[in-house]
């Protein structure tokens, strides 16, 4: 039987060593400015940051907690080894590829380079299986996070598009530091007092045969600090919807992957399917996610009558009448909205007491009011998408990684 109970205990007690490992604070830092900069974005859009970097970066890592536990549990479960992964290789290759494109610095790409390389060559040894593996498990983790937390902190934007003018959107930008439990393989002769016991049928995902072979080999739990991140932009669905959409690709992704590598450590055929499979279906995941995007009717488009609320400000009078992103503006103090910038020409008097007529995107009527007495207000914390322009928008990027491999190539030729 699997000691699950002790293999927990011990993720337990050993995650918490990660937060002393300065790389940690490091990765901390860098989401806190990713973070930093998406409230400048805010800022420069509607005048004010939707939440602030600080409870962002809150969110981040409570939620790479979750994940790195959980991302340690399945490591531990499939006794996946970093002893001969190849991390020293693929590390600087990743961040190289970065400078090509910010996506391209995900581990799918550079993993399978290197596993390639090696196969192909037999220059450097890896153990393509556990590479593989480790890669499936962190999009896999990945896939989690998308899914409970990568709406969290989408930032309205919006965007220039040919044939809609400018439409609403969301920025979907997640950065999580994920302390996670990995296993190395040492050997020697150790006492086994404190060593836990695992059942006959464990490593599922094998070493290889020179370590297996070997009597003397034990697996030793480290603490280690990984980085995921997540970005997409929502048009033609709400961040919820996307988000949900997007972990679910990614779970079949690093599924399909996670039995390629099981099998890749028993027959070497499906160690180059492995190494061939991660970049390209990653790619695929890209591409066709941008499609989606591209061919589908956006949502955010303004309206013939009233204003539609592309957002509201996390504690603003909007939020908390019950105001919601979607919603369409008819009137506001019986005053319909026929005409572009009448919402804020009539919120410029500060007015005390403010009701509004809406209708929700299902096709429902509903009343709002609020009580602005003595002050007024000039502003209700709503993000409506402008009718004819707006001064700060953001480009939509549509091509990917072929097309502007295609470009390159194009320019080299002329």
């Amino acid at each position: 039987m699997f000691p699950l109970g002790k293999i927990i205990i011990l993720i337990l007690q050993g995650i918490p060593s990660a937060f002393m490992n300065p790389f940690f604070w490091l990765v901390i830092f860098i989401v806190w400015s990713q973070y930093q900069r998406a409230a400048t974005l805010e800022k420069n859009l509607f005048g004010t940051e939707k939440i602030s970097p600080k409870d962002k970066t809150l969110y981040a890592v409570f939620y790479g907690i979750f994940g790195g536990i959980l991302g340690s549990l399945i490591v531990m479960i499939l006794g996946i080894s970093i002893t001969e992964a190849g991390l020293v290789y693929v590390w600087p290759l990743a961040l190289i590829l970065a400078l090509i494109d910010p996506h391209l610095m995900c581990f799918s790409y550079a993993g399978g380079i290197v596993a390639l390389f090696s196969l192909l060559t037999g220059f450097i040894r890896i153990d393509v299986a556990g590479l593989m593996g480790l890669v499936a498990v962190l999009h896999f983790v990945e896939s989690v996070l998308i899914y409970f937390a990568g709406h969290i902190n989408a930032t309205p934007i919006f965007i220039k598009d040919k044939k809609y003018g400018v439409i609403g959107g969301f920025s979907l930008q997640e950065f999580w530091p994920v302390p996670i439990m990995l296993l190395t393989i040492i050997t020697g002769d150790f006492p086994t007092v404190d060593a836990v016991q695992m059942p006959d049928w464990w490593p599922i995902i094998r070493p290889p045969a020179h370590i297996l072979q070997n009597s003397q080999a034990i697996y030793l739990m480290l603490p280690v600090v990984a980085a995921l991140g997540y970005g997409d932009i929502a048009l033609t669905k709400t961040p919820k919807n996307r988000c949900k959409s997007s972990a679910v690709n990614l779970l079949l992704f690093s599924s399909i992957l996670l039995i390629l590598s099981i099998l890749a450590s028993r027959y070497r055929i499906f160690a180059f399917v492995a190494a061939v499979f991660a970049p390209a279906a990653h790619e695929l995941l890209i591409i066709s996610s941008k499609k989606s995007e591209q061919t589908h009717k956006p949502l955010f488009i303004p309206p013939e009558k009233g204003e539609i609320v592309l957002d509201v400000i996390k504690n603003s009078p909007a939020e908390k009448i019950g105001l919601r992103s979607g919603d369409i503006i008819l009137s506001i103090n019986g005053k319909e909205l026929d005409e572009p910038g009448k919402f804020q020409q009539i919120l410029s008097g500060y007015p005390t007491y403010i009701w509004i007529t809406a209708i929700t995107p299902e096709g429902k009527i509903k009343e709002l009011e609020i009580n602005a007495f003595p002050n007024g207000l000039n502003t209700i914390g709503a993000i409506l998408v402008p009718k004819n322009f707006s001064e700060s928008y953001v480009v939509l990027e549509k091509k990917n990684l072929i097309d502007k491999i295609r470009g390159l190539f194009k320019k080299r030729n002329a």
